[in-house]
């Protein structure tokens, strides 16, 4: 009799600090049925009490818990360890939405001739990852297009140029630039240049293909790169492609403008043995093309 007490009182205070821990708890036992809950995982996933004490853990909510790698940390690795940390889970919880989640479990002794009970807690790092997937987005991509930025760029081009040397293919590289782009900005405002620029972006990322990339460098700067080419014609294709589908009127908030655009084409290694090289030889092909009148493309040459 006083036993008993004693074993309800230890597990009454055992709760009590379970509820007091602001992460979502799960009190497991070895069958994997929930045995109790902090009052922070009804609140964070939604789960009715009287749906959850009892139940095994794959039920919970109408099964929404029935989660393969959840599966895998509670009957596979666990079984092997005393405890395992910070194994991540991303699921689509039918209530909540998705939710990435980091579990933390543990196999804990309850005294002599006593069964384990497996302790998991349960951090939300959805808004965290969020966070920190803005922040990657932001160091790495132009705010305006949302296209690749110089540095995203840098790097698809130096592990390009490795792949070209791996796979003896050539890589096409292209720098554009919008015709008379300062008149339109100084003209029609910096609102509808802005406007001009997502345009120009859009277009450009329809032509490619999924392997290729287009960059913004800023302004009214854009760079392609075309990888895995075996000549220089299909660059030129694309910059015809270009040039054609720029002709069409767009209308920007009542404004008619017709793009037009000059290109420079540099290849690799046929017009430079490294990427700065091959840059430096597609923009000097770029203003050749200005030079020549505009809305045309221009291949580096040597002449």
């Amino acid at each position: 009799m006083g036993g008993g007490k004693i074993e309800t009182k230890s597990l009454e205070y055992a709760e009590s600090i379970i509820d007091t821990v602001r992460e979502p708890l799960i009190v497991l036992d070895q069958e994997l049925r929930v045995v109790s809950v902090s009052r922070s995982f009804y609140g964070v996933f939604k789960v009715k009490p009287e749906e959850t004490v009892g139940q095994l853990i794959y039920d919970l909510g109408n099964k929404q818990w029935d989660i393969p790698k959840l599966r895998e940390l509670l009957e596979t690795i666990l079984p092997q360890k005393a405890f395992f940390d910070n194994y991540e889970v991303v699921h689509d919880f039918a209530t909540i939405g998705r939710r990435i989640m980091l579990l933390n479990a543990r196999q804990i002794e309850r005294g002599m001739g006593k069964a384990q009970i497996i302790l998991l807690a349960i951090e939300d790092i959805t808004t965290r990852k969020e966070m920190e997937e803005k922040i990657k987005r932001l160091a790495y991509h132009d705010s305006l297009t949302g296209l690749p930025n110089r540095m995203l760029f840098s790097d698809r081009l130096n592990m390009a140029k490795i792949l070209s040397d791996r796979n003896r293919k050539k890589l096409a590289l292209m720098m554009l630039d919008i015709d008379k782009f300062k008149e339109i900005n100084d003209t029609l405002g910096h609102h509808i240049g802005d406007l001009l620029l997502q345009v120009v972006a859009e277009k450009l990322t329809g032509i490619l293909r999924k392997e290729d990339t287009v960059a913004r460098f800023g302004g009214d700067e854009f760079v392609l790169m075309l990888p895995d080419q075996k000549d220089v014609q299909t660059a030129l294709n694309v910059a015809r492609k270009i040039l054609n589908t720029f002709r069409d009127t767009v209308v920007l908030e009542g404004h008619k403008i017709i793009i037009t655009s000059s290109i420079g084409i540099s290849l690799y290694p046929d017009h430079g043995k490294d990427v700065d090289t091959i840059m430096k030889n597609a923009d000097c092909a770029m203003y050749r093309a200005k030079q020549a009148g505009r809305n045309q493309y221009h291949l580096y040459s040597e002449v």
